[in-house]
Parts: structure tokens; sequence; C-alpha cells
């Protein structure tokens, strides 16, 4: 589930990405939001004035172990997407509100969305997030063990819509060169 996100967006994730890190989920949201999961963690990108980002960008980011949960708040054609991390308080947001603490756009840990197709999106993507969060083996790092345990695992994410086909064939290939 890689989406193209603003460029502004994009070079501020460039800037950030360490050498061996993997972008492997990356979704936009309604204003110059996105969300961004990597093989080491999971990043919230926002921009512009609706996020409350005049100038520059604002980067929230967690590595999975550090994720106490992963959700999304969607009604009949809004909602949001909300990380949250020990030491957060999550407090209920509003995805219509311009009020700072209420509002899922200006919120950090937030991303808003629009439209059930993008909600289920954000659904898939918090499943990967709380499988790497709970454990989960990560995506792009072989683990020792039993690479059939592995594909297992991958099948699993491409079955959920998490990782694409490609993707899949790509880590199976890898794998399998190992063996």
């Amino acid at each position: 589930m890689i989406e193209p996100i603003s460029e502004k967006l994009d070079r501020a994730l460039n800037l950030a990405l360490a050498p061996n890190e993997q972008v492997v989920v990356k979704l936009h949201g309604v204003y110059k939001e996105a969300l961004v999961c990597t093989n080491i963690r999971v990043i919230v990108l926002k921009a512009g004035w609706m996020t409350g980002q005049w100038f520059g960008t604002d980067m929230f980011q967690c590595p999975y172990r550090n994720v106490a949960g992963a959700q999304v708040n969607f009604h009949l054609i809004t909602g949001y997407f909300e990380l949250s991390a020990g030491g957060m308080q999550n407090t209920k947001k509003s995805f219509w509100s311009t009020d700072k603490s209420v509002s899922a756009a200006k919120a950090p840990n937030c991303v808003s969305i629009s439209g059930r197709d993008r909600a289920e999106k954000f659904r898939k993507a918090c499943a990967f997030i709380m499988h790497l969060a709970s454990g989960g083996a990560s995506v792009g790092i072989q683990p020792s063990g039993d690479s059939i345990n592995t594909l297992e695992r991958l099948a699993k994410l491409r079955d959920a819509g998490v990782i694409s086909a490609a993707e899949f064939q790509t880590k199976k290939a890898q794998i399998l060169s190992r063996l």
C-alpha cells in the first residue's frame, strides 16, 4: 500500500529515512498529511495551513515497540487515523473542528481521512502496525528462524492487503535464494 503523497511531505520523508530503512506503507490523508510505516517505525507527516503547519513540516514518529495502539475512528463519510504511544494523552478528535485541542488535522499523531475506501486502507495499516507492535516479524528484515514461517506471515500480510503481490513475490524470492 504505497500511494503518492505531496512533494513537500515526500522530501521531508526522504530526509528522515535511515540508510537501510524501507517504506512499506505510505498513505495520504485529506489535507497534506501522510501515514508512513517503515520496517522500523511509524511516521505521521503534516504540512500546510489546514494542519497548523504554516511553514515547513511536522513529523511524529514512533518505533513499533513503543506503539500502544492504532485505530481508525470513522463515521458516515469522514474520520481519522490515530496512533497511540506511551506518554501520549489521547483525547476525542473531530474531523470538522478547527480547535487545535480536538482537530484531527492538527493533532501530531492523527491523519484525517474521508471516504470508506480510505478508511479501509487505514484499517489495514492499523492491522500491520499492531502486528509489528506485538512483536511480529518486520517486513524487510529477515528474521532468524524458519523461512516457511516467514513466508506464511508475509502471505498473511499480502492477503490482508498490507503488502502487494509484487512485494510478496520479491520477499519470497529473497528468502528462497538464501536456502
